[in-house]
């Protein structure tokens, strides 16, 4: 029996192959490039806040940076703070002539009033002031003090140093601040052609010897009084006054600092961005001011300060800072400051500028000084820039 013949098996057809590469796999949009976007967002408005920052706090050189500098110097040493000396508690601001040889005093209030507790010194009423602007590193204000007391025993004027005639002349009064701690440079600074006006911190050593040595060379003498500065990292030093400080503690710390040394004229204030910010606070320093018959220098730490306009709501003479001489310790730029100290005397009569006893500035200022009177400044004393700019004021 015949068998049926089987149909062949098909060979399955190969795939035909393609030309056309396979398209890569796409890739997720926008996850690195929305973070670095964002990073850098975040990176330019981080630096744009930290520029006005620099700008507007000036707790710079003096505090962080020149602080850092000095006390890296051969032979520099802190003092040792005196102690506190216990404060009776019902002290008020005395309007006497001060009898007790200091530069002005506090005095006890002895006086109750009829329900049995101590009076409180009246707070002069404010007069109205117009805003002033911010003033920043090297910037120059068109501020005049108010008409200084008549008192001619004020401190002010009874210590003031004696300034040559500059009759119609451009003036420049050079203060150097942070003197005392360091007593080498600070002797160095009273070798200075002056006169120039010296600032000592109340709580350098052997403070006395130093400042009758200082005007006994025919320099004026400041209190270089420590406040708060914004930056809680700055240590302003001790018996600092503190923004959370009350009244009682303030006119304490203030009693203490300026029963250091006699002889001076007035303060200005070392560091302080935060405390010289505080209108309530400038307030209670002002009626200190006021009551011992003392100038006040505002060192314009911060464009926010509202020493020189709280100085003149209480009638304290007063004037503010032009330039600061050696924000930065470098040659360079210490010169550029002389040279803005001038322009800037030579726009408005007269520049305030303030420096540190620093080798650099030490020796900038000891070749810089002689050559004002060829160009046609002359040097005087913090109080003369005080009165030209008082007497501008009133008349």
């Amino acid at each position: 029996m015949a068998r049926r013949a089987q149909p062949a098996k098909r060979k399955k057809a190969a795939p035909k192959k393609t030309t056309r590469k396979k398209s890569a796999p796409k890739k997720k949009s926008g996850g690195i490039g929305r973070l670095m976007l964002g990073g850098a967002f975040v990176a330019g408005t981080l630096s744009a806040i930290i520029a006005v920052g620099s700008m507007l706090e000036l707790d710079r050189a003096s505090d962080e940076f020149g602080r850092a500098v000095d006390q890296k110097a051969p032979g520099y040493t802190l003092a040792e703070p005196a102690p506190t000396p216990k404060l009776r508690k019902d002290y008020k601001l005395s309007e006497d002539t001060p009898t007790r040889g200091r530069t002005g005093y506090l005095v006890g209030n002895e006086e109750k009033t009829e329900g049995g507790a101590p009076e409180t010194a009246a707070v002069p009423k404010p007069r109205e002031t117009k805003p002033e602007p911010d003033i920043l590193p090297g910037d120059s204000g068109s501020d005049h003090g108010v008409a200084p007391d008549s008192d001619r025993n004020a401190p002010w004027r009874k210590y003031a140093a004696l300034a040559p005639n500059a009759g119609n002349a451009p003036v420049i009064a050079i203060v150097i601040d942070d003197a005392g701690l360091d007593q080498p440079r600070t002797a160095r600074t009273v070798l200075l052609p002056g006169p120039v006006t010296i600032s000592y911190l109340p709580y350098a050593r052997d403070l006395q010897p130093q400042v009758n040595a200082a005007r006994k060379a025919g320099h004026e003498v400041m209190l270089h009084m420590p406040m708060e500065p914004s930056s809680a990292s700055v240590d302003p030093g001790p018996h600092a006054l503190l923004a959370k400080y009350d009244r009682q503690k303030i006119l304490n710390e203030m009693t203490w600092m300026l029963d250091q040394f006699d002889g001076y004229v007035g303060v200005n204030n070392h560091m302080g961005s935060k405390f010289t910010s505080d209108p309530e606070r400038m307030k209670i320093v002002m009626e200190v001011m006021k009551s011992r018959g003392l100038m006040f220098l505002d060192s314009r730490t911060s464009a926010k300060s509202v020493g020189f306009s709280t100085a003149n709501e209480f009638g304290v003479p007063a004037i503010t800072r032009d330039v600061f001489i050696d924000d930065a310790d470098d040659d360079a730029k210490i010169a550029d400051m002389l040279a803005r100290i001038e322009r800037v005397a030579a726009k408005q009569g007269y520049a305030i500028a303030i420096g540190h006893p620093r080798d650099r500035t030490l020796k900038a200022l000891q070749n810089w000084i002689p050559s004002l009177k060829a160009k046609g400044f002359v040097l005087v004393p913090a109080t003369e820039v005080l009165r030209r700019t008082s007497q501008r004021a009133t008349g």
